[in-house]
């Protein structure tokens, strides 16, 4: 009987279809910044090793401000959803662990930008400075914090999603292309794990709590 009202208590504490479609529309909505926001080309860094550096890309403002807004309805979610249920979640080390990620790759990004050379020597062999680079992008600290959110919700469905979602995240990166549509297959592939993920998870939940009704 104890066993049975944990695991109950464990399901209906799990909310993490809504941080899953709260990420995907944040991913899809960076299409037109990631098109059309490269801005114009910073002169004084533009000659390095042949890529052109912007120091103020549109993107350096969009992925904290909307990563920092997810985070924001996530704990509004959970919150009224514990105070509807009456039922607490251990939800707070995720979202500090998403917050700090989402400031820290922040940081990285205006460092890079202003000090576009400084880090090009420290990086290593191309393979490790990609790995880097990824783990470290808006894709990446969303898989990192959605793993420790599969961890505190208990959840096998959610971290097989984000194990899905962080193989086409490190998939997508693979292969640098310069077409200026290079973007929509991993955007599209990335965004589409987290929306069928989080439909997947939110029928999930709805055919157990009618089972357990």
């Amino acid at each position: 009987m104890t066993g049975a009202l944990v695991h109950r208590v464990r399901r209906e504490q799990r909310g993490a279809w809504f941080p899953l479609l709260v990420f995907a529309a944040v991913r899809f909505a960076a299409a037109p910044i990631v098109r059309y926001g490269q801005g114009p080309c910073d002169t004084a860094h533009g000659g390095l090793g042949g890529i052109c550096v912007n120091s103020l890309p549109p993107a350096m403002w969009y992925w904290p401000v909307a990563l920092l807004l997810a985070y924001l309805a996530i704990s509004w979610f959970y919150l009224r959803r514990s105070a509807k249920l009456g039922l607490g979640t251990r939800i707070q080390p995720y979202l500090v662990l998403g917050i700090a990620l989402a400031l820290l790759m922040a940081a990285d990004e205006a460092w890079t930008a202003a000090h576009p050379g400084f880090l090009a020597e420290l990086h290593g062999p191309a393979p490790f400075s990609l790995l880097a680079d990824t783990v470290m992008s808006p894709a990446g600290t969303i898989g990192l914090a959605l793993l420790l959110l599969a961890r505190i919700e208990r959840s096998w469905p959610l971290l097989a999603v984000t194990c899905g979602y962080l193989l086409a995240m490190l998939n997508s990166g693979v292969r640098p292309d310069p077409s200026p549509l290079a973007f929509l297959p991993s955007l599209l592939l990335q965004g589409g794990v987290l929306l069928l993920g989080g439909v997947a998870l939110a029928l999930l939940h709805r055919a157990q709590g009618r089972s357990a009704g």
